[in-house]
């Protein structure tokens, strides 16, 4: 097997159209939050990237930014790229649904340095944890250790239909959220192994999931009667975030932190209604959008995922 801490050497570094409901919502400010940078950690001028991807009958590409300028645009071997991730080493992963690998590169795209095999498996999203790699599938959640290209675990939960996001907290546990019959549920993986624990988390239908640097979950959701981005006390007591951006998000879907932790980062499809099609990074303290790129996005060509590299964990 490949060994991905090699690698690392060469790095420095959906659901359908939904309207905000921002009006008269609770404002959370999770259980012991980092402290807020004043910009975003990819400002103009930082040594760090920004990255989506795009799976339409136009573009299948995915797209690395610095600041709000493209500075890459990745299409070798691409077939449906998805969910996306950046390792603390900088390294950028893609979660390839039709192409069943999940595709790590150097910072900025700069080069492919490995190709971790999912099997059989359909991977949606990807979540990265000190070169240790989860994903997201259609039926499951694969585990890969340190070094490995092929699984080292499928982790199941029954109830599942479809896979959505995948996500690590800084103690390395493995979660996952996922479609149900009758909504859908966030699971944990204590040590990424072993039979879930279902954490119940309400309100609304989790999407996309990201913990920070204090174990606090974030959540999209698309559920109608609770549509946005929610933030947890832990697991618990979840709620309703980022009211008062404007313009409204319509479409949140996937969400990754900085590397401090200090700003959450959303894509948005947006809706042919709008022109918020795009990644915008949120100040976790004080709510206010400090990053918004759109470069070569729109409704018809949307963003599937979204990543800062380097990442946090």
């Amino acid at each position: 097997m490949q060994n991905l801490k090699s690698f690392a050497l060469l790095g420095a570094v959906g659901a359908s159209a939904l309207l905000f409901a921002g009006c008269g919502a609770q404002q959370l400010t999770p259980a012991n939050a980092p402290p807020a940078a004043t910009i975003t950690s990819n400002a103009k001028g930082g040594a760090s990237y920004e990255y989506t991807c795009q799976s339409t009958t136009s573009n299948v590409d995915c797209l690395v930014y610095q600041g709000s300028k493209t500075v890459q645009t990745l299409t070798t071997g691409l077939k449906k790229p998805l969910g996306v991730a950046a390792g603390k080493d900088g390294l950028f992963y893609i979660a390839d649904e039709s192409a069943k690998d999940i595709f790590v590169y150097s910072a900025g795209g700069a080069k492919l340095v490995a190709t971790l095999s999912d099997g059989s498996n359909t991977p949606v999203d990807v979540a990265v944890y000190n070169d240790e790699v989860a994903a997201s599938n259609k039926n499951t959640l694969t585990f890969f250790a340190k070094g490995a290209t092929k699984p080292t675990l499928t982790l199941k939960d029954t109830t599942a239909v479809q896979g959505n996001g995948a996500a690590f907290d800084s103690a390395g546990n493995c979660y996952w959220s996922f479609k149900t019959k009758s909504g859908a549920s966030v699971d944990e993986f204590k040590g990424c192994k072993g039979k879930p624990t279902n954490l119940k988390i309400a309100p609304g239908t989790p999407y996309g999931i990201a913990f920070d640097g204090n174990g606090n979950l974030y959540y999209t959701s698309y559920n109608a009667s609770a549509r946005g981005i929610y933030a947890c006390s832990g697991v618990k007591s979840c709620a309703l975030v980022f009211t008062k951006i404007k313009p409204p998000f319509v479409n949140p879907q996937y969400l990754k932190f900085s590397s401090n932790f200090s700003d959450v980062w959303v894509d948005d499809p947006g809706d042919y209604q709008c022109y918020c099609t795009g990644l915008y990074g949120i100040d976790v303290k004080t709510a206010k959008v400090v990053g918004k790129i759109q470069a070569g996005l729109s409704f018809f060509d949307p963003p599937s995922g979204v990543a800062i590299g380097p990442g946090p964990l």
